[in-house]
């Protein structure tokens, strides 16, 4: 091998190195983003009935449970009404933060196949015969 030929394979190794260190810093920026949206996600339900409004974040953290006028009338299906609406307002908060996540890494992420599972678990659909403490 030439000194040329040595110095043209050592330029190569260098732009490749540099371009993974780009590529590094940009995913870096990526993560940060993502941890900053994660953290400020929240996702505001309210009931079919209109008579609960509440607000969650993706980790299952309830910022606010509002109650119309009136809610009170019939506490046992409010209780009900209330914990369902829980659980959909921490589901669709995680939600948004998968969405964001797809965008960010591609829907065929393995990061983001895992979180979904996480969220699955975390947060069941609700409709089932059981929601589960979280």
């Amino acid at each position: 091998m030439s000194s040329e030929e040595l110095a043209d394979t050592i330029a190569a190794v260098n732009a490749k190195i540099d371009a993974q260190i780009t590529q590094s810093r940009q995913l870096a920026q990526e993560s940060a983003r993502l941890e900053t949206e994660a953290s400020q996600t929240m996702a505001t339900v309210t009931s079919a009935d209109g008579r609960v409004t509440i607000t969650a974040r993706p980790t299952g953290a309830i910022e606010s449970v509002r109650l119309q006028s009136g809610a009170a009338a019939d506490l046992a299906s409010l209780g009900v009404t209330i914990t369902e609406t829980i659980a959909r307002a921490q589901r669709v908060a995680a939600e948004r933060v998968l969405v964001s996540m797809e965008q960010t890494l591609g829907a065929d992420s393995p990061l983001v196949a895992a979180v979904r599972q996480d969220v699955d678990t975390a947060f069941p659909q609700v409709g089932g015969s059981t929601i589960e403490y979280r």
